[in-house]
């Protein structure tokens, strides 16, 4: 039986298999590929994984199964998995708003962990939250070892998922948002892009230090950036007079609420 099974090796799935090759988790002969195409059974093949487009040899013979199809999938790759009995094997979700009792619904007596990465993973830099149906169970660790190997991951209690998507999962789009703007604004007044782009994410990521590393709460940090009567106040005018957190907040609530809807 393999000690891991990949279900869906896109994006995320080729970031998580990368995380924990770099980290010596499993070795490639441990580990079992699902994937469609014959182009990549064939890169695969050829890199000395084993790999199949068969998903019930995932089903009976995984002991661990991570699930790294998009939540339209699994209605129909995972219809199959109902007819086994999983005692004593983990099942891993990374589909946003798919709740663990919905994954049990698959997968009978199985050890159930949702978690859900966000995109820097695929630079080894991704944060995770991590729930389970029982974190006492030897396989939470090994969980957490897989999810550690791709950045850092955190354990929060599965009511908070839906919540907590803003701040991990989503925030990369939002940053790349609030980052662009800030670019564009500069190549609009002479600064060209690589260095505009370099000064904007080199402040976000400093300043993203500072909020870990001060002893400083966050409005203090910002008191200390503005002076009276200074650029910094002149800008920060004008995101109140536009309602910047306002609509911050409900960015995030619509985030957590579209995984609500999923979910059901």
């Amino acid at each position: 039986m393999y000690q891991l099974a990949i279900l869906g090796v896109g994006k995320m799935g080729s970031a998580i298999l990368n995380g924990i090759m770099k980290s010596c988790l499993y070795k490639k002969e441990d580990i079992l590929l699902y994937v469609h195409s014959d182009e990549k059974l064939d890169y695969y093949s050829k890199n000395g994984y084993q790999v199949t487009n068969n998903v019930e040899r995932v089903f009976e013979d995984s002991k661990i199964i991570l699930l790294a199809i998009k939540p339209q999938m699994f209605p129909q790759v995972l219809e199959s998995s109902k007819k086994y009995d999983y005692t004593a094997r983990c099942v891993i979700s990374i589909a946003a708003g798919l709740s663990i009792s919905y994954i049990e619904g698959y997968f009978q007596n199985a050890f159930v962990v949702r978690a859900m990465p966000n995109t820097p993973a695929q630079i080894g830099r991704g944060v995770t939250t991590v729930c389970s149906n029982d974190s006492s169970n030897i396989y939470f660790h090994s969980a957490m070892n897989i999810f550690n190997s791709i950045g850092v991951a955190y354990e929060i209690e599965e009511d908070k998922m839906d919540d907590s998507l803003a701040l991990n999962g989503s925030m990369p789009a939002y940053l790349y948002v609030f980052a662009k703007a800030f670019i564009e604004d500069a190549k609009e007044n002479g600064i060209d892009f690589e260095t505009a782009k370099k000064l904007a994410v080199e402040s976000i990521k400093s300043s993203c230090d500072m909020i870990l590393e001060s002893d400083d709460s966050i409005d203090t940090l910002i008191t200390n950036v503005c002076s009276k009567g200074g650029t910094t106040l002149a800008g920060l005018d004008e995101l109140k007079k536009n309602n910047f957190e306002e609509t911050i907040k409900k960015c995030a609530r619509a985030c957590a609420n579209r995984s609500k809807e999923l979910s059901k």
